[in-house]
């Protein structure tokens, strides 16, 4: 491989982002990733189709500028199509070099609505890429 081409897959993966989910509920949870301009639910739009992550599972998905374009910020909202009675959900935004954020911190869902940063603020953040 020449030298050009490995520099830039190197620059792509270092602005790749993994998003790694750890659903403890006792039900499937579907996850969407949603990207923005700025540090706001308000005006976020969905990055790639929703996924879902069956009961007491994990899953992730890695993002890169050059599949899902590039946003600033990120989140997510979630939703179970049955109410779970049990265990919580959590989910990391990864990067390269090892670093985390929380995205969702263990959020006990027990319902079956619309789970993101305007319903549950104390849960669920809005991260940097």
């Amino acid at each position: 491989m020449s030298s050009l081409v490995e520099n830039l897959l190197r620059k792509i993966l270092n602005k790749s982002i993994t998003i790694y989910v750890d659903n403890g509920l006792d039900q499937s949870v579907s996850v969407q990733i949603k990207g923005n301009r700025v540090q706001s639910l308000t005006k976020s739009v969905n990055v790639g189709s929703p996924f879902s992550v069956p009961a007491n599972s994990q899953d992730a998905r890695v993002l890169t500028p050059d599949t899902s374009g590039f946003f600033p910020y990120i989140t997510v909202s979630l939703v179970c199509s049955t109410a779970p009675t049990t265990g919580s959900v959590t989910i990391y935004r990864i990067r390269p070099d090892n670093t985390e954020a929380i995205i969702v911190n263990a959020l006990a869902i027990r319902d079956t609505k619309s789970h993101d940063n305007s319903t549950d603020p104390n849960y669920i953040f809005v991260v940097e890429w």
